[in-house]
């Protein structure tokens, strides 16, 4: 077995160990030209790299870091290592995970950031051996959407507008030239009360918002969904889809703060879920942290269903 640097030929290995796990968050694409796709769009300033394990030219697990452009910082790093089932215990992630630390090593990393779920403990024990420690837990949810019944909320959106609350789609806000910068505004003064780790993140650049994350081409222009009273955005809800998926991914759901309380939330995910059925897609993904005690509400209320949860771990260098 040798560790050697991943190269293009190496993606639909990638894609059959990943799935292999049973990882259900974050959401990946399921295609080895999807993880292509997604690796061509990483934002330049933020540095990744990955390995493979290769036994006999058959790729058994893969190893990399790289960097968030959400919670950018120079000094910290997500690192991540996954061995396909029958090949476990055997060192080989070890190995990875020695070969990612090495490389990391001249670029003097502050934190490293790892990723644990529920459903593979044997994970879990691997990052605590390493030095990492839990510090943030979040509940993945899907949603069956072509058996769910909107009928209740047939008055919702109706009953919003007579308070002069109307939800549009991105798309339909392209003729609004001042439609990004109160994106903008809306997504991190949202952002802000979404519960996460102990690190406070720093909002972007506008235009470096726009470009990676408004302008995302996973984006679901029609899907993306804004609530607007009297000209303010007030309300919003990213949604996306990878290439050759059958699910709908849930990003950002944020209302301004006077405006809670009035079926905004509601109504926004009841948007999402009638584009996702229109498209005969299968589900809808999505994620809240176990202390959003309202969004759990709210997923319940909608009949979501609970994934292993995600553990965030941490190790302080």
């Amino acid at each position: 077995m040798i560790i050697r640097a991943f190269d293009s030929s190496d993606y639909a290995a990638l894609v059959q160990i990943h799935d292999s796990l049973g990882v259900v968050w974050p959401e990946q694409p399921p295609t080895a030209d999807g993880w292509a796709e997604a690796d061509r769009r990483r934002n330049p300033k933020c540095l990744w790299r990955r390995w493979v394990a290769d036994r006999e030219g058959a790729v058994v697990g893969f190893g990399q870091y790289w960097q968030s452009s959400l919670d950018y910082h120079p000094n910290r790093f997500y690192v991540n290592v996954e061995v396909r089932p029958a090949d476990q215990r055997q060192g080989i992630g070890n190995a990875l995970f020695e070969t990612v630390l090495a490389a990391l090593e001249p670029l003097q990393p502050k934190v490293l950031r790892a990723n644990a779920f529920m459903n593979l403990p044997a994970g879990y024990r691997f990052l605590v051996r390493h030095g990492f420690r839990e510090v943030f837990r979040e509940t993945p949810v899907h949603l069956d959407v072509q058996a769910f019944d909107p009928t209740p909320y047939a008055d919702l959106e109706a009953r919003l507008r007579r308070k002069g609350i109307e939800i549009k789609s991105l798309r339909e806000l392209e003729t609004d030239p001042g439609r990004d910068e109160r994106l903008y505004q809306l997504y991190w003064e949202t952002a802000a009360d979404v519960p996460q780790e102990d690190t406070r993140i720093e909002p972007q650049a506008f235009d470096e918002w726009v470009r990676w994350s408004l302008n995302d081409p996973t984006l679901l222009p029609d899907a993306y969904s804004v609530a607007i009273h009297d000209g303010v955005y007030v309300g919003l809800r990213e949604l996306g889809q990878d290439p050759g998926s059958d699910t709908v991914w849930g990003g950002l759901l944020g209302v301004r703060r006077a405006y809670r309380r009035q079926g905004i939330g509601l109504a926004l995910q009841l948007r999402g879920i009638r584009y996702a059925q229109a498209r005969g897609c299968a589900r809808l993904k999505t994620c809240t942290a176990i202390q959003n005690i309202e969004m759990q509400a709210l997923f319940n209320k909608l009949g979501y269903a609970r994934d292993p949860e995600w553990q965030q771990c941490q190790k302080d260098l």
